[in-house]
């Protein structure tokens, strides 16, 4: 897949890949900044800022205007927050390109933030973090990744504390913005058929439309992860136990990332998968049962999650941890290796039929990988990775006394829990 990237005058950068193969053309501007910027005072305040861009203009005074606007013009726009990024999205029929650009800037560079708009925004985030409380299933990842990666900006959820949303003002927004959204942290990545203008007209546009600052952002620190075995235990009323098993990996520029994800896939990442079969298909166990990666620019992890009858939990939590066991012992057939890599490679084709899936991918290692990767060499990564590497990132990774586990359910026997982690 061809694509472009240039970087404009004051420092933002200009993401161009072409897709003559669909009518719609996707415009996405990414900032890093997410929760990972954020300390306990200030946490969620990348997502307020993000639903507070959508709430009025001085051109399009309310968010009624902003939604009409670009209604009418037969488009779609939605926004998003990460641990490490925000961003915001059009998706429009070419014939629409600069009004896509004036809709996206007008409502990074002018939203008034107002404080009445505000004070209401915040009251709907806080019930967003009630609806997020009362789904366990959501919550068990949530908290795993407070065990796997510890008590800081990386472990926290991404949206906050009902304590720091509330105690958000308008200034402390303001001062947020103008730290980080500025042209040199920020990307613009245009994905899809641009219609007939050429490269040079949609950086003039760019460069027209988003007159962000050139000002330098400075560095997040690192964080001093935490690899050692942890646990976090949550006592609630529940119809199902919750569980996240797993450990802490990789962040996703090191080597090791691309053979972790086959890892993944190979143990529950799919209805033919191992864990899977154990655990739903053989056991009656669960429902839903799924292994699967988070990677960032500093860490990563790799999890199993499930949800499985109160009685069940022990039962399940043994499944999982004796199938982690068995793929350290070396025994990963070509035919199910090639199996993962045609799941990998199928959903990664599935995700270039929609522009908005390009834009982001494009966008998002921009930002945050050594390198952007096309789908094509990908695809050749992928296709090199051996089963003995898939051996090797598992006894290198799921190691017996670094294993971190999370549950939420009504009745808890940790005692009996340890014992399973530590094979007694």
């Amino acid at each position: 897949m061809e694509y472009s990237l240039k970087t404009l005058k004051n420092g933002l950068r200009l993401l161009l890949i072409p897709r003559l193969s669909t009518e719609v053309v996707t415009i996405m501007v990414m900032f890093r900044v997410g929760s990972r910027q954020e300390d306990v005072e200030t946490a969620g305040i990348s997502h307020v800022l993000e639903h507070m861009h959508y709430k009025g203009t001085s051109k399009r005074p309310t968010g009624f205007d902003i939604a009409e606007f670009i209604e009418s013009i037969g488009g779609e726009h939605n926004a998003f927050t990460g641990k490490e990024y925000t961003g915001y999205y059009t998706k429009i029929m070419p014939k629409h390109l600069e009004k896509g650009f004036d809709f996206l800037s007008d409502n990074l560079l002018n939203s008034k933030i107002d404080p009445v708009e505000l004070e209401k925004e915040k009251k709907v985030i806080i019930q967003e973090i009630n609806m997020y409380e009362d789904l366990p299933m959501e919550m068990v990842g949530s908290n795993f990744e407070k065990v796997v990666f510890g008590d800081n900006a990386l472990g926290r959820d991404i949206i906050g504390f009902k304590e720091s949303v509330a105690a958000t003002t308008r200034e402390k927004l303001i001062e947020h913005k103008e730290k980080y959204y500025q042209a040199k942290n920020g990307v613009i990545a245009l994905a899809g058929n641009f219609g007939g203008y050429s490269e040079e007209a949609i950086a003039d546009l760019a460069l027209r439309y988003f007159t962000f600052s050139d000002k330098q952002v400075e560095k997040t620190e690192p964080i001093g992860l935490n690899k050692l075995a942890g646990h976090l235990f949550e006592t609630k009323k529940t119809e199902q136990t919750h569980l996240a098993v797993g450990f802490q990996t990789v962040s996703l520029n090191h080597p090791d990332f691309f053979p972790l994800e086959v890892l993944a896939i190979i143990l529950g990442g799919s209805m033919s998968s191992r864990i899977f079969q154990e655990v739903r298909a053989k056991r009656g166990l669960a429902y839903s049962v799924r292994t699967c990666t988070a990677s960032y620019s500093e860490s990563g992890a790799i999890v199993t999650q499930a949800g499985v009858e109160h009685d069940k939990l022990y039962e399940a939590v043994k499944a999982i941890i004796g199938e982690y066991d068995k793929i350290k012992e070396g025994n990963v057939p070509e035919v199910e290796l090639n199996k993962a890599k045609e799941i990998i490679l199928g959903r990664m084709l599935n995700k270039l039929e929609d522009s908005e899936e390009v834009a982001y991918h494009f966008a998002s290692d921009a930002l945050l990988a050594t390198e952007i990767l096309t789908f094509e060499e990908l695809s050749a990564i992928y296709q090199k990775i051996t089963a003995n590497d898939i051996v090797d990132v598992a006894r290198k990774y799921l190691v017996d006394d670094k294993i971190c586990i999370s549950v939420i359910g009504p009745k808890i026997d940790e005692n009996k829990l340890f014992k399973l982690l530590n094979r007694e």
